[in-house]
């Protein structure tokens, strides 16, 4: 059986019984074709249609058939199609003007069908091999200047071709070919969510790659996305790689700065401001004594404005400022609680247990940190309480492997599967929470993801099964057990 070959002719003839020859023989071959008959008109047709083939009969009127092959070789859009000319036996003579004008074969008239045929499908597969090879070469030329790392990936996860920019965000050796690649990824960074990245293999959903916060540098944060794609007879993935680590840092410290206003400037300054009241409206009936009080109470809530204010500055000039510090002492949790639950008027909402045995026990992040995860949590509960009436349990607790589990539930709603999905993927979910395009959480979410996974520990959120409302599950690694805060700058396989 003949093979079929998927492509479209421009045939430009001005004999009628060729045209109707060539219309026959192409029928049923899986070529499609127009006609032309004068040059002038084939021109037109070339440029709107961009055949596979163009056929030209060597007579044509008017404009002959070398200018016409000289002006499609002049046309930057048609100078790659090949031409064929149809000549007639006794004008072989004429084949070398033919040449000179860009001809690229030539078929005898009358043609011989099953000689026309072997023409056509040899110059389509080259053309064909031709764009694909000029689409190639623009593909690799863009992939090597992109600002994106690009992979391809076989059918079991092994690299086969990686760009310079994946190079460098996967620290890979020069002969990386072969190496699989979520071993990769593993080596250097913490995919987030674990879920997610669990499943990638056989569902690569996009998630995150995140290289947790260490003394002398900002986490890194990484967009994987991947699509599945065939070439030939073989299946492929393209991977592509985005570092957005300077746009997940300024939404972390626009966050965080928010945080920081919030709550830390409102005590100290609701203390002055009710200070500097009460001398002005009763200063005439207050003793000394009590002058002197009032003011020592405005001296202190300055003292503290004033030092909340220069640690503010700090981190302004300093955007690691609250990052940096000593780690969290778990002795001091359940003040840390209690101060969050003042300031938030939830004093009656929060139930805390923590074991004592859990007290000099340190963890793998800062005071700072913790409590605006806490209070973030905290906010949220209230905010999706139908009634903003939550009750709360915060519960810790040491589980293996170095990690203490921190565990938030509280009693508000229940969250949909998609909720539930999107609800920690700041970089996504932020953006869709400022379009629209999906209900959001809140921002607060994605915040406390961003902290925690930049400190090397794992979240999980689920409804609650016996009632509504849903847990929040921190697992926080210790200061002595932090996983992988300083990754090995080592290329793989080293």
């Amino acid at each position: 059986m003949a093979e079929k070959i998927n492509a479209h002719i421009l045939a430009i003839v001005s004999d009628q019984s060729t045209r109707q020859s060539l219309e026959s023989l192409l029928d049923g071959t899986g070529f499609t074709a127009d006609f032309a008959e004068l040059a002038e008109v084939g021109l037109q047709k070339a440029e709107e249609l961009l055949p596979a083939i163009i056929v030209l009969d060597i007579d044509l009127p008017n404009l002959n058939s070398y200018e016409t092959c000289r002006r499609l070789r002049a046309n930057r859009a048609l100078a790659g199609i090949p031409v064929i000319m149809l000549c007639d036996r006794e004008q072989r003579d004429m084949r070398a003007g033919g040449l000179n004008a860009g001809a690229d074969d030539f078929i005898d008239k009358p043609f011989d069908g099953l000689d026309l045929m072997a023409r056509l499908r040899s110059l389509a597969r080259l053309n064909s091999r031709s764009y694909l090879l000029a689409d190639l070469t623009r593909f690799s030329w863009m992939v090597e200047h992109a600002h994106e790392g690009y992979l391809l990936l076989d059918k079991s996860g092994a690299i086969h071709y990686t760009n310079e920019q994946a190079l460098n965000l996967l620290n890979l050796p020069d002969d990386y070919f072969g190496l699989p690649f979520v071993n990769v990824v593993e080596k250097r960074y913490l995919p987030e969510p674990i879920e997610t990245w669990q499943n990638w293999l056989t569902e690569p959903d996009s998630c995150f790659l995140v290289q947790p916060e260490s003394p002398t540098a900002r986490a890194a944060w990484v967009v994987l996305e991947a699509l599945d794609t065939t070439i030939g007879a073989d299946h492929y993935r393209i991977v592509r790689l985005r570092d957005v680590t300077e746009r997940m840092s300024i939404y972390q410290d626009m966050r965080k700065f928010h945080t920081v206003i919030s709550h830390k400037l409102r005590t100290p300054m609701s203390m002055l401001m009710t200070s500097i009241s009460i001398l002005e409206n009763q200063l005439d009936n207050l003793s000394p004594e009590e002058i002197k009080k009032m003011l020592a109470t405005t001296i202190k809530g300055t003292d503290r404005l004033a030092g909340e204010v220069r640690a503010i500055l700090t981190y302004i000039d300093a955007p690691l400022a609250l990052n940096l510090g000593n780690p969290m002492i778990l002795a001091e949790l359940p003040e840390m609680v209690k101060a969050i639950c003042t300031t938030l008027h939830m004093a009656n909402n929060v139930a805390f247990s923590m074991p004592e045995n859990l007290n000099t026990l340190s963890i793998a992040m800062t005071p700072d940190a913790l409590e605006i995860v806490i209070h973030e949590l905290l906010v949220n509960s209230r905010k999706f309480h139908p009634t903003q009436d939550p009750q709360i349990e915060i519960s810790l607790g040491q589980i293996e492997d170095g990690f203490i589990l921190l565990r938030v539930a509280d009693n508000g709603m229940t969250l949909s599967v998609e909720q539930l999905q999107w609800a920690w993927l700041p970089y996504f979910q932020g953006e869709k929470d400022f379009t629209g395009e999906i209900p959001g959480l809140g921002l607060g979410f994605p915040m406390v993801a961003t902290l925690i996974w930049k400190a090397g520990g794992v979240i999980n959120l689920r409804n609650r099964s016996e009632s509504p409302g849903v847990i929040v599950d921190l697992k926080i690694p210790l200061e002595s057990t932090m996983r992988n805060v300083e990754r090995s700058a080592a290329p793989f396989g080293n």
